[in-house]
């Protein structure tokens, strides 16, 4: 096969996969949003396409939906060019895309998604997704938290300042965004944002007076020594996070419905 993105396929390139028994759609939710003075608004959605893809390889029998974009995103408005949804737009489009792949025949589904304020929501919509279709496989990723684990893992790993990948456009973005592509990073304009713990108070601020309110530039952590290299090193971090959660997610499904 040429490509693992359903949009690329044609229909009968798509009915001949399913028949070869690529029965499981993965689809990831992004954003179009800030990311400082560095990184494009298309953030989020290249990395959801590059991460989608190396699941869906790692997975197996697995096609890649359309990155869905923008998202949630009410906490980057204060930023120009930051679209956001109304969660209930929001939950409609994933039900409308489960509701499109469960009638073509596709058994498993799985949700995820490359920007952080997707993932309460996500949680929710894929619980009651999975109560509507209880016949069809769908779960989700891995949970916010455990991204946010993974993010202090990252510093202690590369020997960084704790908060140097604080999650946002941080190093690790920026560093996996020149693994993609160096010419999406505005290199000269590389500058550290919010530096420090991303306690509960700091994510209450975050979440619901805005990011402007903690970072005035819109970055949270230090991207200043970004490199590609360490986002191949990064991506892999993630990449293993958002398989086991994914595999485990699918085993315990088939265990429950056997």
């Amino acid at each position: 096969m040429k490509t693992l993105l359903l949009e690329q396929m044609t229909w009968p390139e798509i009915e001949e996969a399913m028949e070869k028994g690529m029965d499981t759609v993965l689809i990831f939710a992004a954003s179009v949003e800030q990311h400082g003075p560095a990184l494009p608004e298309i953030t989020d959605t290249a990395i959801g396409y590059a991460e989608a893809v190396d699941l869906a390889k790692r997975l197996g029998n697995t096609l890649v939906a359309p990155v869905i974009r923008p998202g949630l995103s009410r906490h980057h408005m204060g930023m120009p060019g930051t679209i956001t949804l109304r969660p209930e737009v929001f939950r409609g489009i994933l039900e409308d895309y489960v509701a499109a792949y469960v009638h073509h025949g596709f058994k498993k589904i799985i949700i995820t998604s490359s920007h952080g304020g997707n993932f309460g929501e996500l949680t929710r919509i894929t619980e009651d997704l999975a109560a509507e279709y209880p016949d069809i496989c769908i779960v989700s990723g891995c949970m916010l938290e455990e991204v946010d684990e993974l993010l202090v893992e990252m510093d202690r790993t590369e020997g960084l300042f704790p908060g140097t990948c604080g999650g946002h456009a941080c190093d690790w973005e920026t560093s996996v965004m020149m693994m993609i592509d160096e010419n999406y990073v505005r290199k000269e304009k590389l500058a550290a944002g919010y530096i420090g713990q991303f306690t509960p108070e700091v994510a209450d601020r975050f979440f619901n007076e805005g990011v402007k309110s903690i970072s005035e530039n819109g970055v949270m952590g230090d991207p200043t020594g970004a490199d590609a290299e360490r986002g191949r090193r990064y991506f892999e971090m993630y990449q293993a996070l958002q398989e086991r959660a994914m595999r485990k997610n699918l085993e315990e499904w088939r265990k429950n419905n056997e």
